[in-house]
């Protein structure tokens, strides 16, 4: 049977740069209102004065703590470990529901997901929209030095402020050298925290996915935690800056 909690964020985030708006709940957290910024990988000498390209707010988007990553940031290295998308030998037909660019789901929570759309649909005639899933401890870490680029303080996003903590001093360590080595020590404490058990992201463990509920009515969110609850196999946390739903598939 699944198990089912609500949680409400103890305070609000605070933000060190007006342009990025970060709203956190609990481990998994979220971000809004960013638009997409390259990390700055060829600063002239990697000055630690340089002032980091600034975004400008747009629309929420749904995505859970981290600024989103574009094609060349993602292929630069250090590069990630291949998490695979779910890809079976006979892929079949495309999942039923919506998942958002990027997004990377193992098999077993693709599998799972599908079961739990098919409830849904079954009582509402919609589909979900998948917003985040399994995520690399180098993409993390990528992110997070992307945040810290944009001036968001990373010990006020996350409730684990130790693990933070040790985050950002490996990101500290590295001024004056280049993007990449910073992101390659930011990821080995993010690989150690993960060999002690602690994740500064749920995202980090295999199977946790987001899905978004901003946009469901009271009935649709209903059918939706009773989808879940008949499926099994899942722990479902709803969570409202900004709002959407996290699952950890078991």
């Amino acid at each position: 049977m699944s198990s089912i909690r609500r949680d409400v964020p103890e305070r609000p985030p605070l933000v060190a740069h007006l342009a990025f708006i970060v709203a956190l709940v609990a481990a998994p957290g979220c971000s809004a209102d960013l638009d997409p910024v390259s990390i700055p990988w060829s600063l002239p000498g990697a000055s630690s004065s340089a002032r980091a390209p600034q975004p400008t707010p747009k629309a929420l988007l749904e995505c859970d703590d981290l600024p989103s990553l574009t094609p060349e940031e993602l292929a630069r290295p250090p590069r990630e470990v291949a998490l695979g998308k779910a890809a079976p030998a006979d892929p079949g037909p495309p999942p039923p529901y919506a998942v958002l660019p990027d997004v990377v789901l193992s098999e077993r929570a693709a599998a799972k997901m599908a079961q739990i759309d098919r409830a849904y649909v079954r009582k509402t005639g919609a589909h979900l929209v998948i917003t985040s899933g399994t995520r690399d401890s180098i993409r993390q870490a990528k992110a997070m030095y992307k945040m810290i680029r944009l001036g968001a303080d990373v010990l006020e996003l996350y409730r684990n402020r130790a693990a933070a903590l040790e985050i950002k001093r490996a990101y500290d360590d590295a001024a004056g050298k280049r993007p990449e080595d910073a992101i390659t020590s930011m990821d080995s404490v993010i690989r150690a925290q993960i060999d002690r058990g602690v994740f500064i992201s749920a995202h980090l463990r295999a199977g946790a996915v987001d899905v978004r509920n901003r946009n469901l009515s009271a009935a649709e969110r209903r059918a939706f935690v009773k989808s879940v609850e008949e499926i099994g196999g899942a722990t479902l946390l709803e969570e409202s800056h900004p709002p959407h739903y996290h699952l950890q598939i078991e």
